[in-house]
Parts: structure tokens; sequence; C-alpha cells
């Protein structure tokens, strides 16, 4: 189960707010999404609570990534499953694997649809044990231009996701196939993963601390505050690396 982010003053995380699913006509610039690419979820964290926006964006610390040192910054692309009751009779794996490309549950016909260029892939799959991302379709995925993946939900394959560098965050990891576990209800609409409401079109930053999302109607301010927040940290940092005799690496140049 997901930790219950609430703190005293604040809405939980922008659930059942309906309000924020109205989608602005605010399509984030390059310009924006290219700073929200090079500062910390610390910097973006910090931007939103001098906009007295505390705990409305940051997704559960229950999604994880797959690996240490996944960092990504994309426009959100959203999909909702629903779980479903329909166990799988005896059949030949022939038609199994026709069954899973296009069959009575089409799971892959929309998933192939998803993605293109500086996009992230946002999936409320309920936190089940039903793999609906994997090693083959986040492939085909940063084919498209897909620069992330994060699901309320399972992420198999996960050797072969991890030696591929899929950019990928998860709640569960498990073996086992979406087919007669888990159906399509929506796609490209707004959804609440781990515990945020996100639309499509906001921007989905995500490192090693965390996942936020950011609603574009705020991208172009939260960046300008979290670019505030980075170069005020980078200088002293860099002094203490100087002092210590360490070599420079990229979150101090």
């Amino acid at each position: 189960m997901l930790l219950n982010l609430v703190t005293a003053g604040c809405s939980t995380l922008g659930q059942g707010d309906s309000s924020h699913d109205k989608v602005p006509n605010t399509p984030v610039s390059k310009e924006t999404l290219e700073i929200l690419r090079s500062v910390r979820t610390s910097d973006i964290s910090d931007a939103l609570d001098s906009m007295g926006l505390q705990e409305r964006y940051q997704m559960d610390p229950a999604m994880r990534p797959l690996y240490f040192g996944i960092r990504f910054a994309g426009i959100a692309h959203t999909a909702e499953y629903e779980v479903i009751d329909r166990p799988l009779k005896s059949m030949p794996y022939e038609e199994f694997d026709k069954r899973q490309y296009g069959g009575p549950e089409p799971l892959w016909k929309e998933a192939g649809e998803w993605g293109g260029p500086d996009q992230v892939l946002v999936i409320d799959a309920k936190g089940t044990a039903a793999g609906i991302l994997g090693s083959a379709n986040t492939l085909q995925g940063r084919v498209k231009g897909v620069v992330g993946y994060v699901i309320e939900g399972t992420i198999r394959d996960s050797y072969e996701c991890i030696i591929q560098k899929t950019p990928g965050f998860c709640t569960v990891r498990s073996p086992a196939h979406p087919m007669g576990r888990i159906g399509p209800v929506s796609s490209n609409k707004p959804i609440t993963c781990a515990g945020v409401r996100v639309r499509p079109g906001d921007v989905i930053v995500a490192d090693d601390d965390g996942v936020i999302a950011v609603p574009q109607e705020l991208a172009d301010e939260v960046a300008r505050r979290a670019k505030l927040v980075q170069d005020k940290d980078r200088p002293g940092r860099r002094g203490n690396y100087d002092k210590l005799g360490l070599p420079l690496d990229e979150t101090v140049q």
C-alpha cells in the first residue's frame, strides 16, 4: 500500500481534485523543459514549497527507479487500467501469443500507439502485479522518442530493462503477464498515479529522489525558481569540492 502523504494545511497530493482535471492550453516550451531537465527534483520541490504548494505534486515515495542514476523530464502521456477477473483457459501457446497482440483483450493495440518525442508515459495500473511494461515495449517506445516511464504498477523483465537502460519508475516488481489480470480504461485523460493527479501535457520530472508532476500552467515559474535554487547551491558545493580535493563532476559544473 502506498504511503499516505498528508501535510497539515495541504491537500492530499491532488487526489479527488476534479478542478485540476481541466487541461489548460499552455504547452510547455522547449526552453522550460530543458531547464527542468537540468535541475534536481529537490530544486523543484523547493520551488513548489516557495509557491505554497507543499506535498501536492510529488508522487508517493513507493514510486522507485529501476536502477540508480535514472533522470529524465518530459511531457506526460497518460493511460489508465483497471483490474479484471478473467482467468485464462488452457489454450495452445500460439493462440495465447495471438491474443496478447490485439485479440479479445487488445492491451497492446492501444499501447502500440503510445509515445513520441519528449514524452513520459504515466500509467495508473492500480498497483497491480500485471506487467504492462516490459523490456520489449519500453524499448519500442524509446525508438519513438519516449524519455521515461512512470507506472503505479509493474515493470517486468527487470534485468533486461536495467541492461538496456530503460528509464523507468514503478511501484511493483513482478513476472506476471497482464492478460486476464488488467484491462484498459482510458488513454491520454487525467489520471491519478501514486497519489498525484496527472494530466496530459503536464511535465514529469524524475531522479533518484522521486517523481514530481509539474502542472503545465506552472512550469515556467517552477523552472525559474528551481534554477535559482540550483544556482545558489552549486557554488557552495563546488567550493567544498575544491577544499577536499574532489574531482569536479556534473553536479558542480
